[in-house]
């Protein structure tokens, strides 16, 4: 297949991908957490849990100073907390709260069932190559190199965490 084959496909599937999966996604995260900050605090989680900012910058693909006033953000939400290094104080460390902890597992059990009716109106055949589609992504992606050298693979650390 062409890469402009392949390119086309991306493009056509990204609005209908925005119509049924991230629009009812985004709709349903909390009043003053952001799609970028649910992002977030998923990375710190599937990084094992602490990471830089710079770190997290380079896998979220975000400036610096984005990042900086993300994790701000998410401190006043309480769902993050700045580590200092004793040894360096320059070096500032980002972890996840209990709260965010919380907020991730109650979000997976009860709003991320928005895609219930998505599903229930495939036809058995679709929902299984539906789930055939997400496996292969998943695996697709796993195999990317990760953009973070010397940095735990994100992407394979999400591919085992999830249910396939």
């Amino acid at each position: 297949m062409e890469f402009k084959q392949i390119q086309e496909m991306l493009l056509t599937l990204l609005p209908l991908w925005n119509y049924h999966i991230a629009k009812p996604f985004k709709q349903l995260l909390d009043e003053g957490i952001s799609l970028e900050m649910y992002y977030c605090i998923r990375t710190l989680q599937w990084g094992g849990g602490i990471m830089t900012m710079s770190e997290l910058a380079e896998y979220t693909k975000m400036q610096k100073q984005q990042m900086t006033q993300m994790v701000n953000r998410l401190v006043e939400q309480e769902l993050v907390e700045r580590i200092y290094d004793p040894a360096n104080r320059r070096i500032i460390k980002i972890r996840p709260t209990d709260k965010a902890a919380e907020y991730m597992e109650h979000f997976l059990e009860h709003d991320a069932g928005c895609f219930r009716p998505l599903l229930e109106v495939m036809e058995p055949q679709d929902l299984s190559d539906f789930k055939k589609g997400l496996e292969l992504l998943i695996g697709v992606f796993s195999n990317l190199p990760c953009c973070c050298h010397g940095q735990p693979d994100i992407v394979s650390s999400m591919k085992e965490n999830t249910t396939l």
